[in-house]
C-alpha cells in the first residue's frame, strides 16, 4: 500500500497496457465481455490515481515542509516570524544562523529547489531533507553576485504533530563535501 501512495504510475501504467491489450482483443474477437473488462482496468487505473492523490504521507507533508520554508524564506518580511516556525524551539541557535544569513542576502529572482529527496526514520518521526536551491543574491557588502548554486541536508524532527528543522547542513554543490552554512563561497 505504502509504494502505491507514494507512488502510483508504476500500476496505472501496468493497468493501461492491460486495457489496451483487452480493447485489442475485443476488436479481433468482438466479445463484448473483454470491452467490459477494458473498462474496468481503465476504471481501477482511475482510482488508484485518484488514491494516491487523496492520501497523503509524511514523506509527501516532509517535501511540502521544504517547499513551504522555500517560500517562506522568500517573502522577506523582514521579521522572518514565518521562517522561525520552522526550526525547532529547542535549537534556538538555528533561529539565530537563519536571522544571521537572511539578513545578509536579497533574492533577485525566485528560489528553485531541484533534486529534492526525503527519507524517514524513527517511525516517522525523524526525518531528513536533501536538495538543491538556487537563485541569483544581492549579498550586503558585495552587491550582485548572480546566480548561486546550493546543496542542503535539513534534519527534521516533528514536535507536536508538525515537522521542526533541528540540524542544518551545507554541502558544496559539485564536491558533495560539507561547509559552513553560511560560508559565501562555493
Amino acid at each position: 500500500m505504502r509504494l502505491l501512495t507514494e507512488n502510483p504510475w508504476p500500476l496505472i501504467i501496468v493497468l493501461s497496457v492491460v486495457a489496451t491489450g483487452l480493447v485489442v482483443s475485443w476488436w479481433t474477437r468482438r466479445n463484448n465481455r473483454l470491452l467490459v473488462a477494458a473498462a474496468v482496468t481503465v476504471l481501477l487505473a482511475v482510482g488508484a490515481w485518484e488514491l494516491e492523490r487523496r492520501i497523503v504521507t509524511e514523506k509527501e507533508r516532509l517535501t511540502a515542509r521544504v517547499l513551504e520554508l522555500r517560500d517562506a524564506v522568500q517573502a522577506e518580511d523582514g521579521e522572518f516570524a514565518e521562517v522561525f516556525g520552522f526550526f525547532s524551539n529547542s535549537e534556538p541557535a538555528l533561529k539565530v544562523m537563519a536571522t544571521a544569513g537572511l539578513r545578509l542576502v536579497t533574492f533577485e529572482d525566485r528560489i528553485r529547489v531541484t533534486a529534492l529527496e526525503t527519507s524517514l526514520t524513527s517511525n516517522d518521526t525523524r526525518g531528513e531533507t536533501r536538495f538543491r536551491a538556487n537563485v541569483s543574491l544581492n549579498v550586503a557588502g558585495y552587491g550582485s553576485v548572480g546566480r548561486r548554486p546550493t546543496m542542503w541536508s535539513l534534519t527534521w524532527r516533528k514536535e507536536a504533530d508538525e515537522w521542526r528543522i533541528i540540524k542544518v547542513r551545507r554541502f558544496h554543490p559539485l564536491s558533495h563535501k560539507e561547509m559552513p552554512p553560511l560560508t559565501q563561497n562555493n
